[in-house]
This record gives structure tokens, C-alpha cells and sequence, in this order.
């Protein structure tokens, strides 16, 4: 399975999100500030889970960083935020390439969802990179994702990991269809009503970028 860097101050939350993703099957890496984030990022992990709120860089700016240093920019990363305005912060820095924005406190199922899929995704999907930026529609699931309710972000990735492997049919239960997810995103108030019907209309163009 894959090795996880846990970035985050509260000792209680990084040991929550470790047992969980230990229970997954992930191999767990802690760091509690930002300059041991910088530290452990060099050893490649997997995946970065990212809080804002660290004590000595704000976690923005050290998304910022990660980005700019060749060694550790391919690293994705998912901020795990209790701030109500963790999307606005994240594009107000200037850091566009997040996989996704959990809101604490999550759950188990979230969680792993949002981690599998990003995993399993391929490279240059995040806004910003690759061809993804040349993609309306690769632009709108990244807003779903970053911008979306945990919920929402959940469900947006069990579809993606259902396009990709195709391991459920398209009308498996648990599988909500674009559809769907265009109307969940429409009554969150993420899309107009003509950027959910192009959601609707079409497949999920990230899944074909390389």
C-alpha cells in the first residue's frame, strides 16, 4: 500500500488519522510543524495530508513550498482543514495544486475514498498542471473537490475510482452518477445550472489525462 506524511500539530488528530489510514493498510508518517513536513517530504511519500494551522509555517505557504522544490512538487497533497474557509485560503496563496479538501472532523469512509482515489489517479489532474487546466470539465470536478462538502468530495471520488478501474457497474447503488453529483453540486451551490449539465453530460475527462 501506499506511505502517507501526516502534517498536523494536534497530537490527538495525527494519531486518529494515522490508526485509520493504518487500518486501511497504509504505512502512516507523522510530522507535527512545518519544518518537519519539509524533512519527511524528502523521503517521498505517497501522499501529504496537510492541516493549515501549523505553528511555525502557515500551511499555505508550506504547500507553496513543496510545490517549488523538484523533489517533493510530484507529491500530491490533501488538506485536511478545520477552517470554514480552507478553499479560499489554499487560491488566495497562489497554491492551486491540492487533490482535495477534507473538512475536520471526517469519517472513515471519507477518508479513504478521497485516499484511494487520488492515489489511483493519474498524474497532472490537479488544477494547474498537466492538461487539466485546458479541461472544463477536468476544472469543475477539481472545484467539487476542493470547494465540495466531505460528503460531496466523497462521492465525487467513488465515482472517479468507478470510471477508472471499473470495478462497479454505473448503476451500482453505493455509485452515484454524474448526474447526480451535478445536482448534489448545483444544491451546494458549486455549479450554475449549465456547468451541472455539462458535468451530467459527460464523463469524467480526468481520468483520460497522462
Amino acid at each position: 500500500m501506499a506511505t502517507v506524511l501526516i502534517v498536523d500539530d494536534e497530537e490527538s488528530v495525527a494519531w486518529v488519522l494515522a490508526h485509520l489510514l493504518r487500518k486501511a493498510g497504509h504505512t502512516p508518517l507523522i510530522a507535527s510543524n512545518g519544518a518537519a513536513a519539509l524533512r519527511e517530504a524528502r523521503a517521498h511519500p505517497d501522499l501529504i495530508l496537510l492541516d493549515l494551522g501549523l505553528p511555525d509555517i502557515p500551511g499555505e505557504e508550506l504547500l507553496k513550498r513543496l510545490k517549488r522544490q523538484p523533489e517533493t512538487a510530484g507529491i500530491p497533497v490533501v488538506v485536511v482543514s478545520g477552517q470554514p474557509d480552507a478553499a479560499a485560503v489554499v487560491a488566495e496563496s497562489g497554491a492551486h495544486a491540492v487533490a482535495a479538501i477534507l473538512r475536520k472532523p471526517l469519517l472513515f469512509p471519507e477518508l479513504c475514498a478521497v485516499v484511494d482515489a487520488v492515489l489511483d489517479a493519474p498524474a497532472g489532474w490537479e488544477e494547474g498542471t498537466g492538461h487539466a487546466i485546458q479541461d472544463r470539465r477536468v476544472r469543475l470536478i477539481y472545484r467539487l473537490v476542493t470547494e465540495g462538502s466531505n460528503a460531496l468530495v466523497r462521492k465525487v471520488c467513488l465515482r472517479l475510482d468507478a470510471d477508472r478501474t471499473a470495478q462497479w457497474g454505473s448503476t451500482a447503488p453505493e455509485i452515484p452518477s454524474w448526474a447526480e453529483l451535478a445536482r448534489l453540486a448545483r444544491w451546494e451551490g458549486l455549479l450554475s445550472d449549465a456547468e451541472g449539465r455539462l458535468l451530467a453530460d459527460e464523463p469524467a475527462a480526468f481520468v483520460e489525462v497522462h
